[in-house]
């Protein structure tokens, strides 16, 4: 079967996606992709933004009619009229939704359902959709293993007791701040608060250096962006990547949790903010208690959470 998969290939995407890929190819498929920045170009030069847009239209027709795909796959975003896809493809088209009620409303959801088979990270909206009479499927990330194997060592160059990496919300600051107690900090933003004093990299980091932070820090906090918390839903790729570094993860709540891991086993997970120091407090006490939990995870990732599960998931799904 021919996987034609159509994103961004710029910083962590790019990461993303060519881990998806090769949990694909794992699982049998015959992977094709397409950059949609590179279809915005005209022989490598980038053009007006209404121009741009057809070009990257014209150019997905091009890719599909020379290589005639099975499956033309979108994961995160769809920057493509999908009428006029479909009005030359006649194969299956699949959207992910990777933000769920964070950034796109469900009307907007309903409308892509109708003429896709809609995937989503979230049971939030899943459910909706579902009372919509839309047709939507929970699929959650998947995490590439191999990558994230804490065999191949680490420098402790970022040794910390605590470390989180991510956007500097209002919320995530507040959080931190309430906790009285030494965070590493990862993300350009923070410098720009009021825990500047805390934040380690002047700049976003990406790739291997986020794997040693994973590795090298005793455990690592995973904070909902606004306005997730409202709806308590979205495991986030960190909170797939950073147990299959066997590294401890305090994770703040979300209805998908149960499902994927076992709270105080192989996740330690926090229900309101006044949890939180609480719980740090407890894994800094007990590093033994981190390490054993880290361990635990990296075990159900290595059985459940891999790409390659997510692959043939689907096949199900479609099957």
């Amino acid at each position: 079967m021919k996987i034609l998969f159509v994103g961004s290939f710029d910083s962590w995407k790019k990461l993303h996606l060519e881990h998806l890929i090769s949990g694909y190819r794992q699982a049998g498929f015959d992977v094709l992709a397409a950059d949609k920045n590179k279809m915005s170009k005209f022989h490598g030069l980038p053009l007006p933004e209404k121009m741009a847009e057809e070009q990257r239209q014209r150019s997905l027709e091009q890719i599909i009619k020379r290589h005639s795909p099975d499956i033309c796959f979108f994961p995160g975003t769809v920057p493509f009229d999908i009428k006029r896809l479909k009005s030359y493809y006649k194969g299956l088209v699949i959207f992910h939704d990777y933000d769920g009620p964070r950034r796109s409303d469900l009307e907007k959801f309903c409308k892509l359902s109708r003429e896709c088979l809609f995937l989503t990270v979230s049971r939030y909206v899943e459910r909706e959709l579902k009372k919509r009479e839309c047709q939507c499927f929970y699929l959650p990330h998947g995490v590439d293993t191999e990558y994230y194997d804490p065999s191949h060592g680490s420098q402790n160059t970022y040794s910390a007791d605590i470390s989180f990496i991510g956007r500097a919300t209002d919320r995530r600051v507040s959080i931190c701040a309430s906790c009285n107690m030494d965070i590493a900090l990862y993300g350009d933003r923070w410098k720009k608060t009021s825990l500047a004093g805390m934040c380690r990299s002047k700049k976003n980091i990406y790739e291997k250096e986020v794997v040693s932070i994973y590795r090298d820090s005793t455990a690592m906090i995973n904070i909902l962006q606004e306005p997730l918390e409202q709806f308590q839903t979205i495991m986030s790729l960190q909170c797939f990547a950073i147990p299959s570094t066997a590294g401890c993860l305090c994770a703040e709540f979300v209805e998908e949790f149960p499902e994927a891991f076992e709270e105080n086993k192989e996740v330690l997970l926090f229900r309101t903010p006044e949890e939180l120091p609480e719980l740090l407090q407890k894994v800094i006490k007990d590093k033994k208690l981190a390490a054993q939990t880290g361990a635990a995870a990296r075990q159900r990732c290595l059985a459940e959470h891999t790409h390659r599960h997510r692959a043939i998931q689907l096949k199900k799904l479609i099957s």
